[in-house]
């Protein structure tokens, strides 16, 4: 007795090439107008990069590696997010505009096919999105081992980083002031902070009541001060100049008053500051 086996099905012949369906929505005039409209919106969005990195040197930024690196970081990710929020905003406002005499239940005559089972869509969408995840990753990952490096966050916290020339400064808070101290030159205190050009810093940062925030603004700087615990960061100044210390942790009734200047002196200027208010002179 002869088994009959069933015919395979048949390849059908009317399924559309992979690109058909793409090339089809990118035919469809509300499909040209969005993309063109993309383009315009772009275009209008890409003076956002300087003009965040312009805010933030309204008080003179950055004024250390660290700070570099972060205005780098911002700017890059500014400007990759550009195209996808301009394609965004191009669909909400054709949307708003484009359709908004449509009305009704029935699907409108020119409404595009479905391209979310269509193998090109998804492998560019898939390609396109990874590629973007894997850049953001990569670069976020470099910039914070380098602005960790530049505030010798690898070295450990019982080790003087910088080598022997390094300034350590012992950074006080509490309710509502900030108070330095430099242990190298006959424990001189001051409630500005002042540095040196182009050498490396230490900070062991505490508290002496709540939890407070040393953020050296322009420096790059910003790291916990908490009661009973010293917390270590460091970086080198490389613009001199005047800049500001705040506090960026609620810490009571006047913690928008908690702040105070950062000055960076030229090594002989900030020589001379140490011997004239009582401290000894190291280099």
């Amino acid at each position: 007795m002869t088994t009959m086996t069933p015919d395979a099905p048949e390849e059908p012949t009317n399924r559309p090439a992979p690109m058909h369906r793409v090339r089809e929505w990118m035919s469809r005039p509300y499909a040209r107008s969005i993309m063109i409209l993309t383009v315009v919106i772009g275009f209008i969005l890409l003076p956002l990069c300087w003009l965040i990195l312009a805010a933030m040197n309204q008080s003179g930024a950055p004024a250390s590696p660290i700070m570099e690196d972060i205005q780098t970081t911002i700017f890059v990710f500014t400007l990759i997010s550009i195209p996808i929020t301009a394609f965004v905003f191009a669909v909400l406002v054709y949307s708003l505009l484009g359709w908004k005499h449509v009305s009704g239940d029935e699907v409108p005559a020119d409404a595009s096919p479905a391209i979310r089972g269509n193998f090109v869509a998804n492998i560019l969408w898939s390609v396109i999105t990874s590629l973007l995840a894997m850049f953001l990753v990569v670069w976020g990952l470099m910039e914070l081992a380098q602005i960790t490096a530049n505030s010798y966050g690898t070295v450990s916290a019982d080790e003087q980083p910088g080598g022997s020339s390094a300034l350590i400064v012992n950074v006080t808070g509490q309710q509502w002031v900030w108070t330095f101290e430099y242990p190298q030159h006959d424990g001189l205190t001051s409630d500005i902070l002042y540095l040196p050009k182009d050498r490396a810093v230490y900070f062991n940062v505490t508290s002496k009541d709540v939890l407070h925030n040393f953020w050296a603004v322009e420096l790059g700087v910003k790291i916990d001060a908490n009661p009973g615990a010293i917390t270590q960061t460091g970086v080198t100044p490389n613009k001199a100049g005047t800049f500001n210390v705040r506090c960026a942790e609620l810490c009571g009734l006047h913690h928008a008053y908690m702040q105070t200047e950062i000055r960076v002196l030229e090594k002989d200027a900030f020589d001379s500051w140490v011997r004239e208010n009582g401290g000894q002179r190291t280099s």
